[in-house]
């Protein structure tokens, strides 16, 4: 139901639909362990950690990282506490901090509870394929826990191996269909992952809403599959909904703002937006989709000035030192996608030298080998985008290749897609359209801004009906980011 969104390029794919937690002997049936082992000794903490956990398999991230700090409070060694509030961080160093501190706190912890710290190093160093081994011994050690089975299906998800996932999905929710889990991946993944079935989306998210029918995320589950299907008006409602039964949470104002922004009603989004905003731990969010708001309306420069603002006066004050490099980066990294997008050399070669040291920073902070490896790939992307923009093309070439070489010590089959698509924007300046095919084939399958451009390069090859069949996918995208924002406007027209 939430997934943590990636910090700089590391390839961070949490495993996200946890439920309620026990100590001891609970979370055993007839012998059989149901539910992850938590290690207290803390009543109160394991209370604080089960509301925590409820929060957050219903999207609502304030409550549960509040929830996960009284936990943390009740029982100071309660590592598992400080690796779940990882998931609700809002910067790098903060997500490096909660999993490192985590790690020191499980000599006496559950074997689940071992492994589940393992994985949470493996987001740190960027090693998805063992981070997938340890799933994968996860819900071998536990056949019984539906979690354990959702957890290694999110695992393959994020390794783009859709079919093994949804098999895990439905194996969580025939080994407990009370649970909200099994229903919101599966939700999820037929909303969003190929061979979709928008249908069946709607099914699994209907059962969230009958399982946890006050939960406000149970209604933005619902409101997403209305909005998947072109049905705004409806997910605007259910939106409506989640936001009465909690004010207080960000998520229904932001999903209201969205369901707006694709009715045309965009000041009316705005206002969604700075009031999720108000309610967040962070206004990064707020401050992107009032962005995007303005490209979807067709105002280039109002979502740029936007963006320059909110990067201009984010504090940076040594005690925010570390979440204002990280809001910062946001916002100018955003900038650069639509300077890139527009061919605004010159917007972009003054945007480049104010990401780099973020970039940097951001990778130091993590503090891996592999997170200061990305740091540099950030920088030679960024490079190969201005050689794009000014028409030098073998230095373009040249820095994504430096690039690929950078990340040749990553292990994780998906470090390239990156490099794809810059080698595919060359070729597509260069008028090389069937190169461009071959390497935006090889970029990223969940980005819609990646299918619009394979859309591009096969349409200039003459492969209408490949095209239109990526348009009419392109079009029927309902969910807001960057690269949605940069050319819905454009695709619909097609």
């Amino acid at each position: 139901m939430k997934k943590l969104k990636a910090f700089l390029l590391l390839p961070v794919f949490i495993a996200v639909c946890l439920s309620s937690c026990n100590n001891g002997d609970a979370g055993k049936t007839d012998g059989k362990v149901t539910d992850i082992p938590v290690t207290t000794k803390s009543k109160e903490a394991m209370a604080s950690f089960q509301e925590g956990l409820a929060a957050y398999d219903l999207n609502d991230i304030v409550k549960a990282r509040a929830a996960f700090d009284k936990a943390i409070e009740q029982d100071a060694g309660l590592g598992i506490a400080y690796l779940y509030k990882a998931n609700t961080s809002t910067s790098a160093k903060e997500f490096a901090d909660d999993v490192n501190t985590g790690k020191t706190k499980l000599d006496s912890a559950s074997n689940w509870e071992k492994m589940y710290g393992d994985y949470q190093s493996t987001n740190l160093s960027g090693d998805r394929n063992k981070g997938l081994e340890i799933l994968q011994k996860i819900a071998a050690a536990y056949p019984d826990a539906a979690r354990a089975q959702v957890d290694l299906g999110t695992g393959y998800s994020n390794n783009n191996q859709f079919d093994k996932a949804r098999e895990l999905f439905q194996k969580a929710v025939q080994l407990n269909p009370k649970w909200v889990g099994g229903y919101a991946s599966l939700a999820n993944s037929y909303m969003f992952n190929d061979p979709k079935d928008l249908k069946k989306a709607e099914e699994n998210s209907l059962k969230i809403v009958e399982l946890s029918p006050a939960s406000p995320g149970a209604q933005i589950a619902l409101g997403d599959c209305y909005r998947a299907q072109n049905d705004f008006a409806k997910a605007k409602d259910a939106y409506a909904k989640a936001v009465k039964l909690n004010p207080a949470a960000p998520e229904g104002y932001y999903k209201e703002g969205h369901a707006n922004t694709y009715l045309g009603n965009y000041d009316e989004a705005r206002k969604n937006y700075a009031d999720a905003g108000r309610n967040d731990v962070s206004k990064t969010a707020s401050v992107l989709n009032t962005a995007f708001s303005y490209l979807y309306q067709g105002n280039k420069d109002s979502a740029m000035n936007c963006l320059m603002d909110a990067a201009m006066k984010t504090d940076t004050s040594a005690a925010a030192k570390s979440k204002a490099a990280n809001e910062k980066s946001n916002y100018l990294t955003t900038a650069a996608a639509i300077a890139v997008h527009y061919g605004d050399a010159a917007s972009l070669k003054k945007l480049v030298p104010m990401i780099e040291p973020l970039s940097e920073q951001i990778g130091n902070e993590i503090g891996t080998a592999e997170s200061k490896i990305f740091a540099q790939a950030d920088k030679l992307n960024w490079e190969s985008q201005i050689a794009i923009a000014d028409g030098k093309y073998d230095d373009a070439k040249a820095k994504a290749e430096a690039m690929k070489t950078a990340l040749d010590p990553i292990k994780d089959d998906r470090k390239l897609e990156g490099y794809h698509s810059l080698m595919g924007l060359i070729s597509m300046k260069q008028k090389n359209y069937a190169d461009a095919i071959t390497h935006f084939d090889k970029g990223d399958p969940n980005s819609i801004y990646n299918k619009y451009w394979q859309a591009m390069a096969n349409e200039a090859a003459g492969n209408k009906d490949k095209a239109a069949s990526l348009y009419k996918e392109v079009a029927a995208y309902n969910f807001n980011d960057i690269g949605n924002a940069l050319v819905r406007a454009e695709v619909k027209k097609k």
